[in-house]
């Protein structure tokens, strides 16, 4: 089973949304945000070279669900899961047991955030909570299992910065 991770794209700052009575769930992306996810979406399509997508499985917050919807149009339109189990903050453990449910589906895609999105992937490949690396915004990486996702088993296929997947595109 192969996992791509990807973090959400640039998003309205915090304290402009407060500002204007926006939640933290509620932060749109940016037009640049836009922007730039729709290039990294390019890139990821070239990285994938038409390997089919299963599924998106997206974090609830606004942000999360507009990078799903731009990507989504890049990797032959997929069906888009919401999954409170991306909600910040993510029990390492509940993601493993989600993703159980979707064993037997080839590969699947995961939106969220940081810096839960770099602890599991750091968990996925040590079984440890320890966050060995950073995801930039729509960031990228591909993760490979040899069964269902537990902690531990996994290996990292290749690790892509937007700025990498734009330059692919």
């Amino acid at each position: 089973m192969d996992i791509i991770v990807i973090r959400h794209g640039i998003a309205l700052e915090a304290e402009d949304a407060e500002r204007l009575g926006l939640s933290d769930a509620e932060r749109p992306l940016t037009p640049k945000g836009q922007r730039r996810t729709r290039a990294a979406g390019i890139g990821l399509r070239a990285t994938l070279a038409g390997a089919r997508i299963d599924d998106l499985v997206v974090s609830p917050l606004l942000r999360a669900r507009q990078t799903a919807d731009i990507l989504a149009g890049y990797l032959d339109d997929p069906t888009i899961e919401e999954a409170d189990v991306l909600a910040p903050p993510v029990d390492m453990q509940a993601l493993d047991e989600f993703l159980h449910t979707h064993f037997g589906d080839r590969r699947l895609v995961l939106i969220g955030h940081e810096p839960d999105l770099a602890t599991w992937v750091s968990w996925s490949l040590t079984r440890r909570r320890d966050r060995l690396m950073a995801f930039k915004k729509a960031g990228a990486a591909m993760l490979e299992f040899p069964g269902p996702p537990e902690g531990g088993t996994g290996t990292l296929r290749w690790l892509l910065t937007a700025e990498q997947l734009r330059a692919l595109g």
